[in-house]
């Protein structure tokens, strides 16, 4: 045989097509699979404290979280998540204080300020709450005002050192503690007879005594924006307000009732002060920490003249027993003012293109950081901290970013995006397939040009080339892995596994923002001002199409719904339209935009008549609807507290003249008496398709299922007790099954949680009583009891199926869930996992089949066997085999979404509330993939030794030829 010049190309690029066109997962990809980022929420407050000599930034923050940031570096050092609002913090030495309540109980907790370890704690009930607390100077006790009561609290106690009943008709939310005494403050409200005013109590620190109680500053109130309180360890407690018709300050020592006040007139501070500027200035707090400058405490005066925004920072002294006040530092039209230690003040002000900063007391220092506002709004408060000498201000915006700022740099030192800890849904985008160098320039030359069928297949192997050489160049594909993090660069191209997409997120804070689905890393961020509560992806990506995809951002004011479409890629607004409706759900239609391309949205809008309004708002749109003809029908009345719900159908005139549809009640199901809606579950995209239309028994008879997308399920509070699940069906209002759960109890602290998928829906609640436990209910649907009987019509409709035969069973979970979901891959074939995301922060994937209602009660026989069924057992297994999350704690799971991959066996799944964490995950195994072990090295290593030999084998076989023909 001889190998010719040809041959030898075609064996060749035969090699090089192995090597590129095998797309599998490789050792390159071990430690990027998944990515975990742990958040803390938008701060409420934030406190600067150094503790050995380590820089932190305290923070409570709206996801209830208590957290301490690395001040040099904005990592977390430690974060402790609770249960109910926290109001309270104060850093002192080596312990944080904070106060946080339910809606019967209040909660003092210190924690270590290095490690975050509980120090101790203390509850007791409280109908009003937790107010405010504080510690005892020169002590570890606390004071706090829990309810209607001040308890001081020892540590490790159980009991309180003391306690007073307060005056039931103020609410009490400051405390001042001074020598001896401790001070109660709190609002008195207004009456016919008399204007709203403090009261304060006097308290010796020791017993509890009360030494006296008096009213005072009448007109004004604690956080009004016209009182301060001011702390001096040297010079006493006091308050100094102004009253809303006169332009001098009242000063207030607290415990002395003769004379009740002093004057003091604030153009002795800032002379530049006129009377009308005082009446329309406000004063607020800037040491809430008194231990940051205890003899001269200093508040903020603010005032606008001529549309300008002054700031002046005012230190509280005394000469003698004279009280003194003075400027020490003024700022101009700042968003934030905060106060650090060796007597320095910082402000921050926020414009269109940057944010600048200012320090003063001591050396001055100022910078300005490139910023848009735009990505994550303007800044609300800010926290002054000294890394060394240096002083570093840590600012929080309104959108949810946190950033720390200092020296000359014009790029924040370090950035952390919390919006996403606040995220309401999320969408993930396919990205373009990855096109070569070749195919980008034909487009970027022409877009309009599509390559031939011979170019691209041209184009391939020089692709295929390129892959070679870099699989060579690169040891053969063999990488370093690792996660590419929050500021790694984001993916503008998929891949041919469908791995890599973009998962936009709408947060509660205004933000949408875009992520990359392998790595976290950012791609883009913007700030939208309204509470976004939906995100859809109406247009997806194309390869080698100059359109580009777009998601659309839904949220809403109180009287109107703002619809905001953005590119997805670059982020950029593309429309914003504020729609003059509030709606009460949205969901897409079965039709695009005729102009646009983009699918059409609708929103079902209760008030002032039933209607369904579509978007994009035009004529053209409704008629691109009507032409689908497809039935629009949806349900109004399916909040919580509801009695009934309603459903309507969406009729579609020949005459459109409004991008609005008019709706027909179609139905109405009515609760049983005595029962309230608690929460509505339907099919999430996709949900119910299934490859399988029944179920192969172990006698090869199939029982077959009731697919049927318009299922709901709703759940209900009994006012005798326990819940009520209700499947409906959601075009003709029929009722499918019902089930009673005695004894359940439905609270904030034990919600119902639901998912559907295919014919079955799962379902869990709390079970008190004993064994107390939370309950996992499945029930699934068939068309019928008896195998082989099916539905045989061809055309179905909603308004005459037929009842379905339910298979139902209940299980013991684990441990609570706060959400559950269902994996999903692109045909359905692959068996799906179900999903629970556990309190304790774990993500749980169970098999579908260990919660298969038909498990029997006894030992299974061959053919229960053959059908893969195991013998039932309630409690469901928390097997850490079984952990999507591994290690990770993820905290506050509100939500768990799934999506497909191009590989069927494969599916990508994020979970994110507090916490965000992606994987990916493959129920039955990967059998359309390569093992992670595959040697790529060793596939080039055959293939060139069966080239090589070739090449020494061709001269043996034609000598043998030659010699066999001269025989």
């Amino acid at each position: 045989m001889k190998l010719t010049g040809g041959s030898l190309a075609l064996a060749v690029l035969a090699l090089g097509s192995s090597l590129g066109g095998v797309h599998a997962l490789f050792p390159d990809e071990a430690g990027r699979i998944d990515w975990y980022r742990a958040q803390i929420g938008v701060a409420k407050k934030m406190q600067a404290h150094t503790h050995n000599d380590t820089a932190y930034i305290y923070s409570i923050t709206q996801r209830n979280a208590v957290a301490a940031l690395r001040a040099d570096d904005g990592q977390i050092a430690w974060r402790q998540v609770l249960s109910e609002p926290v109001g309270t913090l104060l850093a002192r030495d080596d312990r944080v204080l904070t106060l946080s309540s339910s809606s019967s109980d209040a909660h003092v907790h210190v924690w270590d300020a290095g490690s975050g370890a509980l120090a101790w704690g203390f509850s007791q009930a409280a109908g009003g709450g937790a107010r405010t607390a504080t510690f005892v100077r020169d002590s570890d006790d606390v004071i706090a005002v829990l309810g209607d009561e001040l308890v001081r609290v020892a540590p490790g106690s159980n009991t309180p050192a003391w306690s007073l009943a307060l005056n039931g008709t103020a609410a009490y939310k400051r405390i001042v503690v001074h020598g001896k005494s401790v001070f109660a403050i709190g609002n008195v409200a207004s009456t016919r007879q008399a204007k709203q005013q403090l009261h304060v109590v006097e308290v010796d620190t020791a017993s509890g005594a009360v030494k006296t109680q008096y009213s005072t500053a009448e007109g004004v109130s604690l956080g009004g924006g016209s009182l301060v309180v001011l702390e001096s360890r040297e010079y006493g407690a006091y308050l100094v307000w102004r009253e809303s018709d006169n332009i001098v300050w009242h000063i207030h020592r607290l415990g002395m009732t003769s004379p009740m006040w002093e004057i003091y007139h604030a153009k002795m501070v800032e002379v530049a002060l006129m009377p009308p500027d005082m009446l329309t200035s406000t004063i607020a707090e800037l040491d809430t920490d008194p231990g940051l400058n205890d003899a001269t405490p200093r508040f903020t005066l603010t005032y606008t003249r001529d549309g300008t925004q002054k700031t002046v920072v005012v230190e509280m002294y005394r000469t003698g027993d004279k009280l003194e006040m003075r400027k020490i530092a003024s700022f101009t039209n700042s968003a934030a003012v905060a106060a650090g230690a060796q007597r320095t003040v910082a402000a921050v002000r926020t414009s269109a293109d940057g944010v600048a900063w200012r320090v003063r007391g001591g050396a001055k220092h100022s910078g300005d950081v490139v910023y848009e506002s735009s990505t994550y709004g303007g800044v609300t408060h800010a926290a002054l901290v000294f890394v060394g000498s240096a002083p570093r201000i840590v600012v929080q915006t309104r959108g949810g970013l946190l950033a720390a700022l200092a020296g000359d740099s014009r790029e924040p030192v370090w950035t952390r995006d919390e919006s996403l800890a606040h995220a309401a849904d999320m969408a993930l985008l396919a990205l373009p397939p990855p096109a070569s160098s070749a195919e980008h320039a034909a487009k970027e030359t022409d877009p309009s040009v599509q390559p031939s069928a011979a170019i691209r297949f041209v184009l391939r192997w020089v692709a295929t080339a390129q892959a070679l050489v870099e699989s060579v160049t690169s040891g053969f594909g063999i990488g370093s892995g690792g996660h590419g993090g929050e500021h790694a660069a984001a993916p503008t191209e998929g891949d041919h596994f469908g791995f890599r997409r973009l998962a936009v997120f709408g947060s509660t804070t205004g933000v949408v923002a875009a992520v990359g689905s392998q790595d976290g890393a950012h791609a883009w961020a913007h700030y939208l001002k309204t509470r976004v509560e939906r995100v859809f992806i109406t247009r997806g990506s194309q390869a080698l199409s100059s359109a580009a995809p777009i998601v659309v951002a839904v949220g809403r004011t109180r009287n109107a719904t703002v619809v905001t479409a953005l590119d997805a890629l670059t982020g950029k607004v593309v429309s914003r339209d504020t729609l003059p409706f509030a709606y009460t759900r949205v969901f897409e239609l079965p039709a695009s935009d005729p102009v646009s391309g983009q699918r059409l949205l609708g929103f079902a809008v209760a008030e002032p008549t039933p209607r369904l309004a579509v978007w994009p708002a035009t004529v053209e749109a409704v008629r691109a609807l009507g032409a689908a003809n497809v039935p629009l029908y949806f349900e109004l009345g399916d909040g919580a507290g509801s009695t009934a719900v309603q459903g309507f159908r969406a009729e579609i005139g020949d005459d459109v003249a409004e991008p609005w549809l008019a709706a027909q009640p179609a139905w109405t199901f009515d609760l049983p008496a005595g029962e309230t809606l608690i929460s509505t579950s339907r099919y999430e995209d996709g949900a119910f398709h299934t490859a399988l239309q029944g179920r192969v028994l172990g006698d090869r008879s199939v029982l077959y299922k009731y697919i049927n997308p318009h299922v709901g399920a709703l759940a209900t509070q009994r006012s005798a007790g326990g819940i009520g699940v209700y499947l409906i069906d959601r075009v003709s209002g029929r009722l499918l099954h019902a089930a009673e759960h005695a004894g359940a109890l439905v609270s904030t602290g034990h919600p119902f949680l639901a998912t559907l998928s295919e014919n079955r829906v799962i379902y869990q609640f709390w079970q008190p009583g004993a064994p107390a436990g939370y309950v996992t209910a499945v029930v699934e649907l068939f068309e019928s009891d008896q195998p082989d009987t099916r539905d045989e019509r061809t055309e179905v409709s909603s308004l005459d199926l037929r009842l379905p035969s339910v298979v139902a069973t209940a299980f013991v979970a684990p441990e609570a869930a706060t959400a559950l979901g269902t994996t999903r891959t692109g045909s359905s074939i692959t068996t799906r996992d179900v999903l629970f995301a556990l309190a304790s922060g774990k993500l749980l994937a169970l098999p579908d089949a260990m919660l298969d209602p038909r498990r029997p009660m006894h030992a299974p026989t061959k053919d229960e066997q053959a059908e893969g069924l195991v013998a039932y057992s309630a409690p469901l297994p928390l097997d850490p085999r079984r952990v999507l999350s591994h290690s990770h704690a993820v905290a506050g799971i509100a939500h768990v979404r799934s999506a497909p991959t191009h590989l069927e066996s494969t599916s990508l799944v994020a979970a994110f509330g507090l916490d965000v964490f992606f994987t990916r995950t493959s129920p039955s195994g990967t059998f359309d993939q390569l093992s992670p072990s595959f040697s790529k090295a060793n596939l080039v290593i055959t293939s060139l030794a069966l080239v090589a030999g070739c090449l020494l084998g061709a001269p043996m076989v034609r000598r043998k030829l030659t010699n066999r023909a001269w025989a």
